[in-house]
């Protein structure tokens, strides 16, 4: 998950496969749907990926996991350090290797339809082991302040944050200077979202915090929880309708799909607008900008079924559904209000002439999409596998 927020508004990075999680915990009238568009997506014949996990050595490291990057999808190394995921949907994947006391690695793989691709992985030691972890219990006050600045950044401060927490925060290391706060882990970070009912194994690569900016890169697999009761499972299944809807991949996939406007997206357009992230800019511009736009005249579809983000100055987005309860708590909010919304808004600024977007709904580079306002508001505690399946939302 790759993912750049900016916001001085004290207010303010998956793959889409028609499988449903392994739980299974949706309502049945969800479950039938999903079923429709499993068989629908039945001539797409699955990929399969193979490979080794050696050391530097060249010995085999048994048990390391093996995963694809925001999916549920994975495997653990055997004895030979061999490792096999079935049922790969065709399209292009991150793939990690990651064992504790080695450095992950990573892999860019695009799997054809009925293809049998072998990625090897070859991983060296961290700068930190398990042996060498130093862990003071408890931390002191200084560490504390860091750790909750950290973590209402990176899980964010929506209401679904309150029931997401870091299981093994001792592995949290922070370094502030003029830049800001930085972040580093010892190990992979477990996340619980009980609010969505997975859990995360985060392996962070960076994070950094400044009073105008987040940003944070690492992949994360997802392993969905057991829900302790079927009502437990329909909240879950709820939750993660709200949480998708309007959300950036919502948003992406919306466009792909060629039903943004349908699904209740609004776009407007300054090509004119001056690329800064200092104030809250949505709609604010001068002459009659920013001007009412249609999909097609920011986003192009491609036959291949991936599409391309292409504008000049800041895109405008409204969703016509309410704001997260949390969102005017928000320190990115500067709005002089205390109340959700009835619309969300946000903006959006490219870092590249174009930016490519996969047939599943996820940025080629995150990291040249900029986002503001409530887009900017979505954090981990919100992101859901990007082999979920949702149905189309219905107006």
């Amino acid at each position: 998950m790759r993912r750049a927020r900016r916001g001085r508004e004290r207010r303010p990075g998956g793959r889409f496969a028609l499988t449903p999680p392994a739980d299974a915990s949706y309502p049945k009238g969800m479950r039938t749907l999903l079923a429709l568009l499993l068989a629908a997506a039945a001539g797409a014949q699955p990929a399969t990926l193979t490979g080794t996990v050696r050391d530097g050595d060249g010995a085999p490291l048994a048990g390391a996991n093996v995963y694809l990057s925001g999916t549920t999808r994975g495997d653990a190394a055997d004895a030979d350090g061999h490792y096999r995921i079935e049922g790969v949907p065709p399209g292009a994947y991150r793939v990690v290797a990651s064992l504790v006391g080695y450095e992950a690695g990573t892999a860019e793989v695009t799997a054809g339809a009925g293809e049998a691709v072998e990625t090897d992985f070859m991983l060296y030691g961290a700068r930190w082991t398990v042996g060498f972890v130093r862990v003071e219990a408890p931390r002191d006050l200084r560490w504390q302040g860091q750790r909750a600045a950290f973590e209402a950044a990176f899980l964010g401060e929506s209401t679904l944050a309150d029931s997401t927490r870091i299981a093994n925060p001792e592995v949290l290391e922070f370094r502030e200077g003029v830049g800001g706060l930085q972040a580093t882990a010892a190990k992979p970070l477990v996340i619980e979202n009980r609010a969505l009912g997975y859990r995360l194994t985060y392996d962070l690569r960076g994070f950094a915090l400044s009073e105008t900016e987040v940003r944070y890169d690492g992949d994360e697999r997802f392993e969905p929880l057991t829900p302790s009761s079927n009502a437990e499972a329909v909240r879950w299944a709820a939750a993660r309708v709200r949480a998708y809807r309007g959300s950036l991949r919502h948003l992406l996939r919306a466009l792909l799909g060629g039903t943004a406007e349908a699904e209740g997206f609004e776009f407007f357009l300054d090509e004119d607008a001056e690329t800064s992230f200092n104030t809250d800019a949505f709609g604010r511009s001068s002459e009659g900008r920013p001007r009412p736009v249609d999909a097609q005249d920011v986003f192009e579809r491609r036959p291949d079924a991936t599409g391309e983000l292409r504008f000049d100055g800041r895109l405008d987005v409204r969703y016509d559904e309410a704001e997260d309860a949390g969102y005017p708590g928000s320190r990115w909010f500067l709005e002089s209000r205390s109340a959700p919304a009835e619309e969300q808004r946000s903006s959006i600024e490219l870092r590249a002439r174009s930016v490519t977007v996969g047939a599943d709904g996820t940025l080629a580079a995150p990291l040249d999409v900029l986002t503001r306002g409530y887009l900017g508001f979505e954090r981990l505690a919100d992101l859901l596998p990007a082999d979920s399946a949702l149905p189309p939302r219905e107006r």
